[in-house]
């Protein structure tokens, strides 16, 4: 099902990210890995960014991390925050919580986003029944969720209509 490689060490990882991926970060919690969560309740860890990850990923499909933030900004002029459309059509979006350049980083699969609740810090709920914690209030998480579905709109409708 997915292609995978060993790193030093023996681990494995994932060349892309399918849609059984809840969400990717790195955080100083995780001391400079990038944590995978998938859907059926496995997590992976990872020594590459969720920058890479998405990358490879965008690859597959003739893409780049680069060229799918671009291509969002200048279409639909979102300038930070820029969701990572992987296909649109399957509504394979990954929406950020931190700007491009930071090295925490947080992208959230938007199919399995449930709500965002504000506590000490934010949990965020998925459909699997998995949460996360968040430094970032609910209504930042709700604003850029809303972009990715924005977005994924955007691009569906844009492919069923030139292809």
């Amino acid at each position: 099902m997915f292609e995978k490689d060993k790193l030093k060490g023996g681990s494995v990882m994932q060349h892309y990210l399918s849609q059984q991926v809840v969400y990717i970060r790195r955080t100083n919690q995780t001391r400079g890995q990038t944590e995978i969560a998938y859907y059926n309740g496995e997590i992976e860890w990872v020594d590459v960014s969720p920058d890479f990850l998405l990358n490879q990923t965008l690859k597959m499909v003739n893409s780049s991390l680069t060229a799918s933030r671009k291509s969002v900004k200048e279409s639909l002029k979102f300038a930070q925050y820029t969701p990572v459309i992987i296909d649109a059509s399957q509504n394979l979006v990954f929406f950020p919580l931190h700007p491009k350049d930071s090295y925490e980083m947080c992208y959230i699969n938007n199919q399995h986003y449930l709500q965002a609740v504000d506590h000490a810090e934010t949990m965020i709920y998925f459909t699997n029944g998995r949460s996360l914690t968040v430094k970032e209030k609910s209504a930042h998480v709700v604003k850029y969720y809303n972009r990715a579905l924005q977005a994924a709109d955007f691009y569906s409708k844009m492919k069923k209509r030139f292809l």
